[in-house]
This record gives C-alpha cells, sequence and structure tokens, in this order.
C-alpha cells in the first residue's frame, strides 16, 4: 500500500457517527471501533475515488498540519483498517 492506494468503505463494515467520532462495526466478527476527529475525517473521504495522498492533501489543509505527517499517519490507519477488514483496496 502506497499514497496512490484507493480506498472504500468495506461490505463487512458498518458506522455511526457520534459527535466527532465514528463508530465503526466490523458485521462478521461484531468488534467495534473508535476514530478520533481526524480520523473520522479520513473515513468520511472514503469512497474509493480519493487516493490516501489526495485525502492526506485535504486533511493536512483542514487541520493545518504537515502533509508529510499527515500522509505517514493516513498509510498507518489505512493499514489497520483493511487489516481489520473495515475498509477495502479499489
Amino acid at each position: 500500500m502506497d499514497a496512490t492506494t484507493r480506498l472504500r468503505h468495506s461490505t463487512d463494515a458498518t458506522y455511526q457517527i457520534v459527535a466527532d467520532e465514528a463508530i465503526l462495526i466490523h458485521l462478521k466478527s461484531g468488534v467495534y471501533y473508535s476514530l478520533n476527529e481526524v480520523g473520522t475525517a479520513y473515513w468520511n473521504l472514503l469512497d474509493g475515488e480519493r487516493s490516501i495522498a489526495d485525502c492526506a492533501a485535504k486533511i493536512a489543509t483542514d487541520y493545518d498540519a504537515l502533509l508529510e505527517v499527515v500522509t505517514s499517519d493516513l498509510l498507518e490507519i489505512s493499514g489497520d483498517l483493511v487489516k481489520e477488514g473495515l475498509a477495502e483496496e479499489v
């Protein structure tokens, strides 16, 4: 996986936004996960059209953060989301 990878929500996952957090539930395992505000912003961008780099650029702008740091963080969380079956590569 690299910054050109595009992800979308897995059909095995559902979610609910509560305040500034996303609560994700893996439907087959029943395990749930919580994303903070920035993680939720990223989750909302996972439409299968945008690359991780595109999402990083938007989040870096929206949160006035360093692009390199955001990209690194998104690559890490992307790996976790795919590993846990919550997101899938397009």
